[in-house]
C-alpha cells in the first residue's frame, strides 16, 4: 500500500474508516486482527468493557504494531473464521473496534451489529 494511501484512510473519522473496513471486509474475505507472544488476541478497553480491535488490511495493523503493540503481530482471519470470533466475542460480552486509527479511535460496535453490516455489504456480491 502507498503511504499516501495509508495516510489519506488512517485520517477518515471513524465512521468513514468503519465503512472502509465493511466494505474491504466483504470484499477480500479477510480482516487482521493483532496478536500477543501468546497468540491471543490484543484488546483495548477496559475490565469492564473488552474491545477487540480490526483492520482491513495488514499494513492498518501493522501501523499500529509500530506504535502501541510492539512483540505482537498481524493475523488475518479469513471471513468465515471471522464470524466465528464474533459469535465467541457475542458470548463473552466483548465489543469490536472497527478499524482503530494511531490514536486507537474507532466505531466501537457489538459483535452482533458487525455480522448484521458485514451480511447486508456481503449482498452486494451475490
Amino acid at each position: 500500500m502507498h503511504p499516501k494511501q495509508l495516510e489519506a484512510v488512517f485520517a477518515l473519522e471513524s465512521k468513514k474508516r468503519y465503512e472502509y473496513l465493511i466494505k474491504k471486509v466483504a470484499d477480500a474475505e479477510e480482516v487482521y486482527v493483532i496478536l500477543d507472544q501468546e497468540e491471543c488476541y490484543v484488546t483495548c478497553g477496559s475490565e469492564k468493557e473488552v474491545i477487540i480491535p480490526v483492520w482491513p488490511e495488514r499494513e492498518f495493523a501493522e501501523e499500529l504494531i509500530q506504535r502501541e503493540w510492539k512483540d505482537c503481530k498481524a493475523h488475518p482471519l479469513h471471513l468465515d473464521d471471522f464470524a466465528d470470533l464474533l459469535d465467541e466475542l457475542t458470548e463473552e460480552n466483548y465489543l469490536v473496534a472497527g478499524f482503530p486509527n494511531r490514536e486507537l479511535n474507532a466505531s466501537v460496535v457489538s459483535p452482533e451489529d458487525m455480522i448484521a453490516h458485514l451480511h447486508e455489504e456481503l449482498k452486494k456480491y451475490r
